[in-house]
């Protein structure tokens, strides 16, 4: 479901539902805000990279689960993990390897770093699904790429390739596909041995 590995000071969070392109559902929301919490209070880790297995970054909310609590009795764990997002202290960086839709682009904007490979490509589809932006995209996407530029993205839902986000400054930097986690932990590993 979730995948935590550390390397030295580094630890990589990987969403790991690749049959469903890991899309979040509500047990992967709690681990992921629960690993985010654990990071956050542990001395001997200095950055956190989230990445996606498989094929996708993050297709976005689990359709088949978008209101169920799956029993957890803390409630649904959307709340916990974009709360988690914002209030992460320390440096937060994302390996984009493939598709990142709705929480797979909009939690970009929180994180300090954004590595994306070259065949990866970002969805906001809250027009087409008649909800709001979430995670406070409405606010972050014009803060992260201008107000013109979100504004676009937010109201048509088209795709925004790893060079169109790289141009509007929402990625640090388009890579490689085979040299996405590689390039991303070692300039991890050079801000974390600061």
């Amino acid at each position: 479901m979730l995948e935590s590995a550390d390397y030295g000071r580094v630890r990589l969070l990987t969403l790991a539902r690749p049959d469903a392109l890991n899309a979040m559902d509500n047990a992967l929301y709690w681990a992921a805000a629960d690993a985010l919490a654990g990071a956050a209070t542990d001395p001997d880790i200095a950055v956190v990279v989230l990445t996606g297995a498989g094929l996708a970054f993050c297709a976005g909310q689990d359709m088949g689960e978008m209101s169920a609590s799956a029993g957890d009795s803390r409630g649904h764990g959307f709340p916990a993990f974009a709360d988690g997002l914002a209030e992460f202290a320390k440096p937060l960086m994302a390996a984009v390897n493939g598709v990142g839709v709705g929480i797979g682009a909009t939690m970009l904007a929180f994180c300090d770093l954004v590595f994306m490979a070259d065949t990866a490509r970002l969805k906001l589809p809250f027009p087409t699904l008649g909800v709001a932006p979430e995670a406070g995209s409405s606010y972050t996407f014009p803060t992260a790429i201008g107000m013109q530029q979100a504004a676009y993205y937010l109201y048509t839902a088209d795709w925004m390739t790893a060079d169109v986000a790289l141009a509007h400054g929402l990625v640090y930097r388009v890579v490689p596909l085979a040299a996405l986690l590689e390039e991303t932990l070692a300039l991890a590993a050079r801000i974390a041995a600061m």
